[in-house]
This record gives structure tokens, C-alpha cells and sequence, in this order.
């Protein structure tokens, strides 16, 4: 608990030092904790599910590399036993089924299953920017030309899913994007750097975690 509190009092010292006498208080950055939405020592085992994609993105199987991206996440990061079945229904309808989520359970009923839907999109951008100066170019020039991106965005509803009750007991809709100055950028990394994104806020949301927040304290 002692080493704990050390960020939290080197970051109030800091910025002590740099307020003025003048001001009647000082603005602080701490880390704070978040509440979990859900908690894993309730549950037997974590199952991904599997996730509905409406639409197939071009080099990339999302519905195998989310599952298997989350597998491993949740593994690492919660301690608990996970598992991958793909039992996610075909109809994106039946997610909020509570009998489908019952049956899959089984007799143990302890599972905590993750599932819900995703797409990928992918569309080249043009845009007019300022042209790159030479060195011996007249500075105040605003020549410009036209440009091409390629943006990956990745749409995803997250699910936690109480195998007992059927019912979520969590829910999220997430929107990544990443923009590539490379026209030939392939799917499949771009999927990995979004996917990054999206973990740190899914598991800070669904299983608590810290974050740096503001803070006023008045001094006189």
C-alpha cells in the first residue's frame, strides 16, 4: 500500500512546486480507481462466444482474430480460466436470447460469456493539403495537392454475458479508427493497432483499472 501511494504524492508535489502563491488552490493529477462492471471470482470459467459479422472484411477472418485476440487478453489479464467456443448465434437477433445463453451454459451455469458484433470497414481518403517546402522555396507559399489516406475503422458491440440468467451484465458499442499515410497498408495490421485501443478501454470499463483524473485542492 506505501509503494502504491507513491505516484499519486510525487505527482501532488510536482505540482505544488508549480503553482504561484497567488492561486488558492492547485490542480493535481492522481490516479484513481474504476469501478468493475463485473467480477470475475463469480464465475466459473470466461467463454468467447464468437462474434457476429455482417459483412466479411477483405485478409482478415474478424470473428477468429477478435476471438482469439480476447482469449489471450483475458487470460493474461484477469487470471481466470478462459475458453474459445464459437457458439455465437448466426441471427445477430438472438444475442440478447436469454434461453440460448441459459443451454450454452450448461449444468454448471458459472460461465461468463463474451460475444456481441463487429465489422471492419475500410475507404481511401483524399485530401488537400499544404505541399512540403524545399529549403530554397518561398516560405509564405501555399501551394497545395492533393493527398490520399487509407482509414480502417473498426465497429464493435462488446458483450459480458451471465450464463445463469442469460441476460449481459455488461454492453458497449466501440468505434476505432486508424489513418495510414501508406495507400497499401494491409488489413490485418490495421486491424492489430485498433484492436490495442479497444482493449484498454473494454477491460478499464468492464473489469475496473486505474485512471489519471483532476483534482482541486485548496491550500488556504
Amino acid at each position: 500500500m506505501r509503494r502504491a501511494a507513491w505516484p499519486a504524492a510525487v505527482l501532488f508535489l510536482a505540482a505544488l512546486s508549480a503553482c504561484t502563491l497567488d492561486s488558492p488552490y492547485v490542480r493535481v493529477r492522481v490516479e484513481m480507481p474504476t469501478v468493475p462492471a463485473v467480477k470475475v471470482d463469480d464465475y466459473r470459467e470466461i467463454v468467447v462466444a464468437g462474434f457476429h459479422v455482417a459483412a466479411p472484411a477483405e485478409g482478415v477472418d474478424l470473428d477468429a482474430d477478435l476471438s482469439a485476440f480476447f482469449e489471450a487478453e483475458l487470460r493474461a489479464r484477469t487470471g481466470a480460466q478462459v475458453a474459445r467456443r464459437r457458439i455465437v448465434p448466426e441471427d445477430a437477433a438472438r444475442l440478447k436470447e436469454e434461453e440460448f445463453w441459459k443451454r450454452a451454459s450448461g449444468e454448471s451455469g458459472k460461465t461468463l460469456f463474451l460475444s456481441g458484433t463487429a465489422v471492419l470497414e475500410e475507404e481511401s481518403r483524399k485530401a488537400l493539403l499544404e505541399k512540403a517546402r524545399r529549403h530554397d522555396e518561398d516560405p509564405f507559399s501555399t501551394d497545395k495537392v492533393w493527398d490520399e489516406r487509407k482509414v480502417f475503422t473498426l465497429k464493435t458491440t462488446l458483450m459480458l454475458i451471465d450464463g445463469p440468467s442469460g441476460r449481459p451484465v455488461f454492453e458497449k458499442e466501440y468505434k476505432e479508427t486508424a489513418t495510414y499515410a501508406d495507400v497499401r497498408q494491409p488489413a490485418p495490421f490495421a486491424l492489430f493497432d485498433v484492436m490495442q485501443r479497444l482493449k484498454l478501454k473494454f477491460f478499464r470499463a468492464a473489469f475496473g483499472g486505474n485512471r489519471i483524473q483532476e483534482r482541486y485542492l485548496l491550500y488556504r
